[in-house]
């Protein structure tokens, strides 16, 4: 097996810290075994794991069903899909993917000082339909990622998965990662269980989370898994020639305004008004319409739940992730606000820049003062998650 070569370089300098607010990690195959609770070991593994198919590729099996192929587009950072699709395995992708110290080595050669970091293939735990067994894997998933983050605490941190199927099961888990000091859990931007995010059921784990103060990561995923957009489109991922490219276009925005809507106008959000939810991996363009959108029917009236303004709501409790690549950076810092966005590289997933992530972000904030590049390159981020990002900005010992 030949993996893709490591990328070297001198350490970029920008002269500010930055933080990656949403990278990801390329799980192991012996994930369940390792970390995983004895009697759920090999429910895990058959529950949910990465297959190498035998047409070429590696895809994702739920429940012994394949429902993504060319996954293997989750470990080759920042590669064109004609270098792997269906040509190469999970594990013959970038190193920095799986191995925490070449991680660091990667961040410094593009200037990142700090790094939140998301699940992939555990993305969709949600899919799991035994809600105990859900629960167990979530921990699973926990234990490791803590380990994994352990090689330099001050620079990888940890975000927890939990179990929404079980939504008490989820708020205990919340309970358990905030004794160990985790900023962040991941939820799908999605239905559990035909529930949407302003169930009644939920109330337990929003109230945990917004009295630990961990932010509620909304991070939506190209995977049929779940109910949301992909049950409506499930053609997304199957389009000829476009596979998980279609689905990530399509499903990841409309998914993440659903879940907005629901917070805002179920009452989430006045419920639960220092509750911190942050919009993952959907660019960020969509919100200002969006948020227009929501205030002129909020003007109208006729709802009952929300008693704040979308856009005071939008000010007062959230975040949305941006990418380098997007145009509309500039007007939209007017339009929504310098406080509310922040800045994540995706890697080390095919779609985001790598290497030059932080540097295609500077050049698109050119026009911007060094204020906001600060803001949104590394400040807001470590606000919204409550770390101190300066004292975390020294290099590892494996620079």
């Amino acid at each position: 097996m030949t993996t893709m070569a490591s990328i070297t370089g001198p350490p970029a300098e920008f002269g500010f810290p930055v933080f990656d607010a949403d990278g990801h990690v390329a799980e192991p195959h012996d994930l369940w075994q390792r970390y995983g609770d004895a009697p759920y070991r090999e429910a895990a593994r058959a529950a949910l794991h990465v297959a190498d198919l035998p047409e070429g590729g590696s895809g994702m099996v739920l429940e012994g069903k394949c429902i993504v192929r060319g996954l293997e587009a989750v470990t080759f950072a920042g590669q064109n899909p004609s270098v792997f699709l269906r040509k190469k395995r999970w594990d013959e992708g970038y190193p920095g993917a799986f191995d925490p110290a070449h991680r660091l080595r990667d961040m410094d050669l593009e200037g990142i000082d700090a790094a939140m970091i998301f699940p992939s293939l555990v993305g969709a735990l949600g899919g799991v339909r035994d809600a105990r067994l859900a629960a167990a894997m979530a921990r699973a998933y926990n234990r490791w990622i803590l380990d994994y983050c352990a090689t330099d605490p001050r620079r990888l941190l940890p975000v927890a998965v939990v179990p929404l199927q079980d939504p008490r099961a989820a708020a205990a888990e919340v309970e358990w990662a905030a004794q160990r000091d985790f900023r962040c859990v991941m939820v799908r931007a999605c239905r559990y269980e035909g529930r949407a995010h302003d169930h009644p059921d939920f109330a337990g784990f929003y109230a945990a989370c917004a009295h630990h103060g961990i932010v509620v990561g909304l991070h939506p995923f190209p995977f049929a898994d779940v109910e949301w957009s992909q049950a409506i489109l499930p053609d997304l991922a199957g389009v000829p020639s476009s596979h998980l490219q279609m689905a990530d276009m399509i499903s990841l925005p409309i998914d993440n305004m659903l879940t907005m809507a629901y917070l805002m106008f179920g009452g989430v959000c006045d419920r639960h008004p220092t509750l911190k939810l942050a919009f993952m991996e959907s660019n960020a363009t969509w919100t200002a319409p969006w948020i227009d959108r929501m205030e002129a029917r909020f003007k109208r009236g006729g709802h009952s739940l929300i008693k704040t303004a979308p856009s005071e709501i939008l000010a007062r409790q959230c975040f949305v992730s941006v990418e380098g690549d997007e145009r509309s950076l500039p007007p939209l810092v007017d339009l929504i606000g310098e406080d509310v966005l922040f800045w994540a590289s995706d890697f080390p997933h095919f779609d985001g820049h790598f290497p030059g992530a932080v540097a295609e972000a500077v050049e698109g904030l050119e026009s911007q003062p060094e204020r906001i590049k600060r803001k949104i390159l590394g400040e807001n981020a470590a606000r919204m998650y409550g770390v101190p990002l300066a004292a975390r900005a020294g290099r590892s010992a494996s620079a």
